[in-house]
């Protein structure tokens, strides 16, 4: 995996633009066969699946996307709710004839998922939820501080870029290594424009309060209502969302089933990308439709 430019990471599939409801979304696509979307985290980007995208496309026609507001997509003044990007993920599948498919979302991109899999079921085949935002209405404290404007405007300005740089790496990264770091710091390049920003703090008005999340975004009363085959996917040493969140999703969920990594952060599709390539490739081999 090389770390230069934006160009040099999209090593595993070819980068393509699509407009969606007006917007213009980057994404990326490799392999045939069976359509698996990717949705990644808060304030992240498609080549966070850079480990991801060509061995799970060995298997599966496989997307990956900058979501609305996210990387190199547009970035229109909108309300970025959850119903939002629920709402646009049906609009993408559409866009390119995905009738409907297997879904993984990681973080932020898990409550998404969750979203879609229960509104809209006829769309979501199978599921896979890797390290899930919204399983419970408690959040860590780095994204309490995002809620508040003053310090998340600081947070990507000036010296505080460093700081942040390096708290968001030893939470979110069990070991943090150089590919880690690159990615956080590419994170960071992006919430350094201004456009990007104001989204980051409209996702955070939206989503989150001063004492945890708002009720749009807690997923825990949706649980029983997933249709879709299910696999969580969490780590013991995930600081942002503890694993017992998923623990608990597991019992919510009719037909749900919990991997856990060991010695893992809250990426486990980075940290621990071969073991999350075969456990999502496996799952969904048994659950083929």
């Amino acid at each position: 995996m090389k770390f230069g430019g934006l160009e040099d990471l999209m090593e595993c599939g070819t980068e393509k633009y699509i407009t969606v409801n007006g917007m213009d979304i980057r994404y990326a696509v490799r392999g045939s066969g069976y359509p698996l979307l990717l949705l990644h985290g808060f304030c992240e980007f498609l080549e966070t699946w850079d480990f991801n995208l060509r061995p799970l496309g060995e298997h599966y026609r496989v997307y990956a996307m900058d979501l609305p507001g996210h990387g190199l997509s547009d970035k229109p003044y909108l309300d970025y709710s959850i119903s939002f990007f629920t709402e646009f993920v049906v609009s993408f599948m559409q866009t390119l004839g995905i009738e409907h498919a297997a879904v993984t979302g990681h973080s932020f991109g898990g409550a998404i998922s969750i979203s879609l899999a229960t509104r809209f079921p006829e769309k979501v085949d199978s599921l896979i939820l890797e390290s899930s935002f919204g399983l419970g209405r408690d959040i860590s404290l780095l994204h309490k501080l995002c809620s508040v404007p003053v310090l998340a405007e600081s947070s990507v300005k000036g010296a505080g870029m460093s700081t942040a740089l390096e708290q968001r790496v030893s939470l979110e990264f069990y070991r943090p290594d150089f590919a880690a770091r690159e990615i956080v710091g590419r994170s960071y390049s992006f919430m350094k424009m201004p456009e990007a920003r104001r989204v980051m703090l409209n996702i955070m008005h939206n989503w989150v309060e001063a004492d945890g999340l708002r009720l749009e975004a807690v997923m825990v009363d949706r649980l029983p209502l997933i249709q879709a085959p299910t696999m969580l996917i969490h780590c013991e040493q995930d600081n942002i969302h503890p694993l017992g969140l998923s623990r608990n999703a597991e019992r919510l969920i009719p037909n749900a089933r919990l991997k856990v990594f060991s010695n893992c952060g809250h990426c486990p599709h980075i940290e621990k990308a071969a073991q999350f390539n075969k456990t999502v490739i496996e799952f969904l081999k048994g659950n083929q439709h």
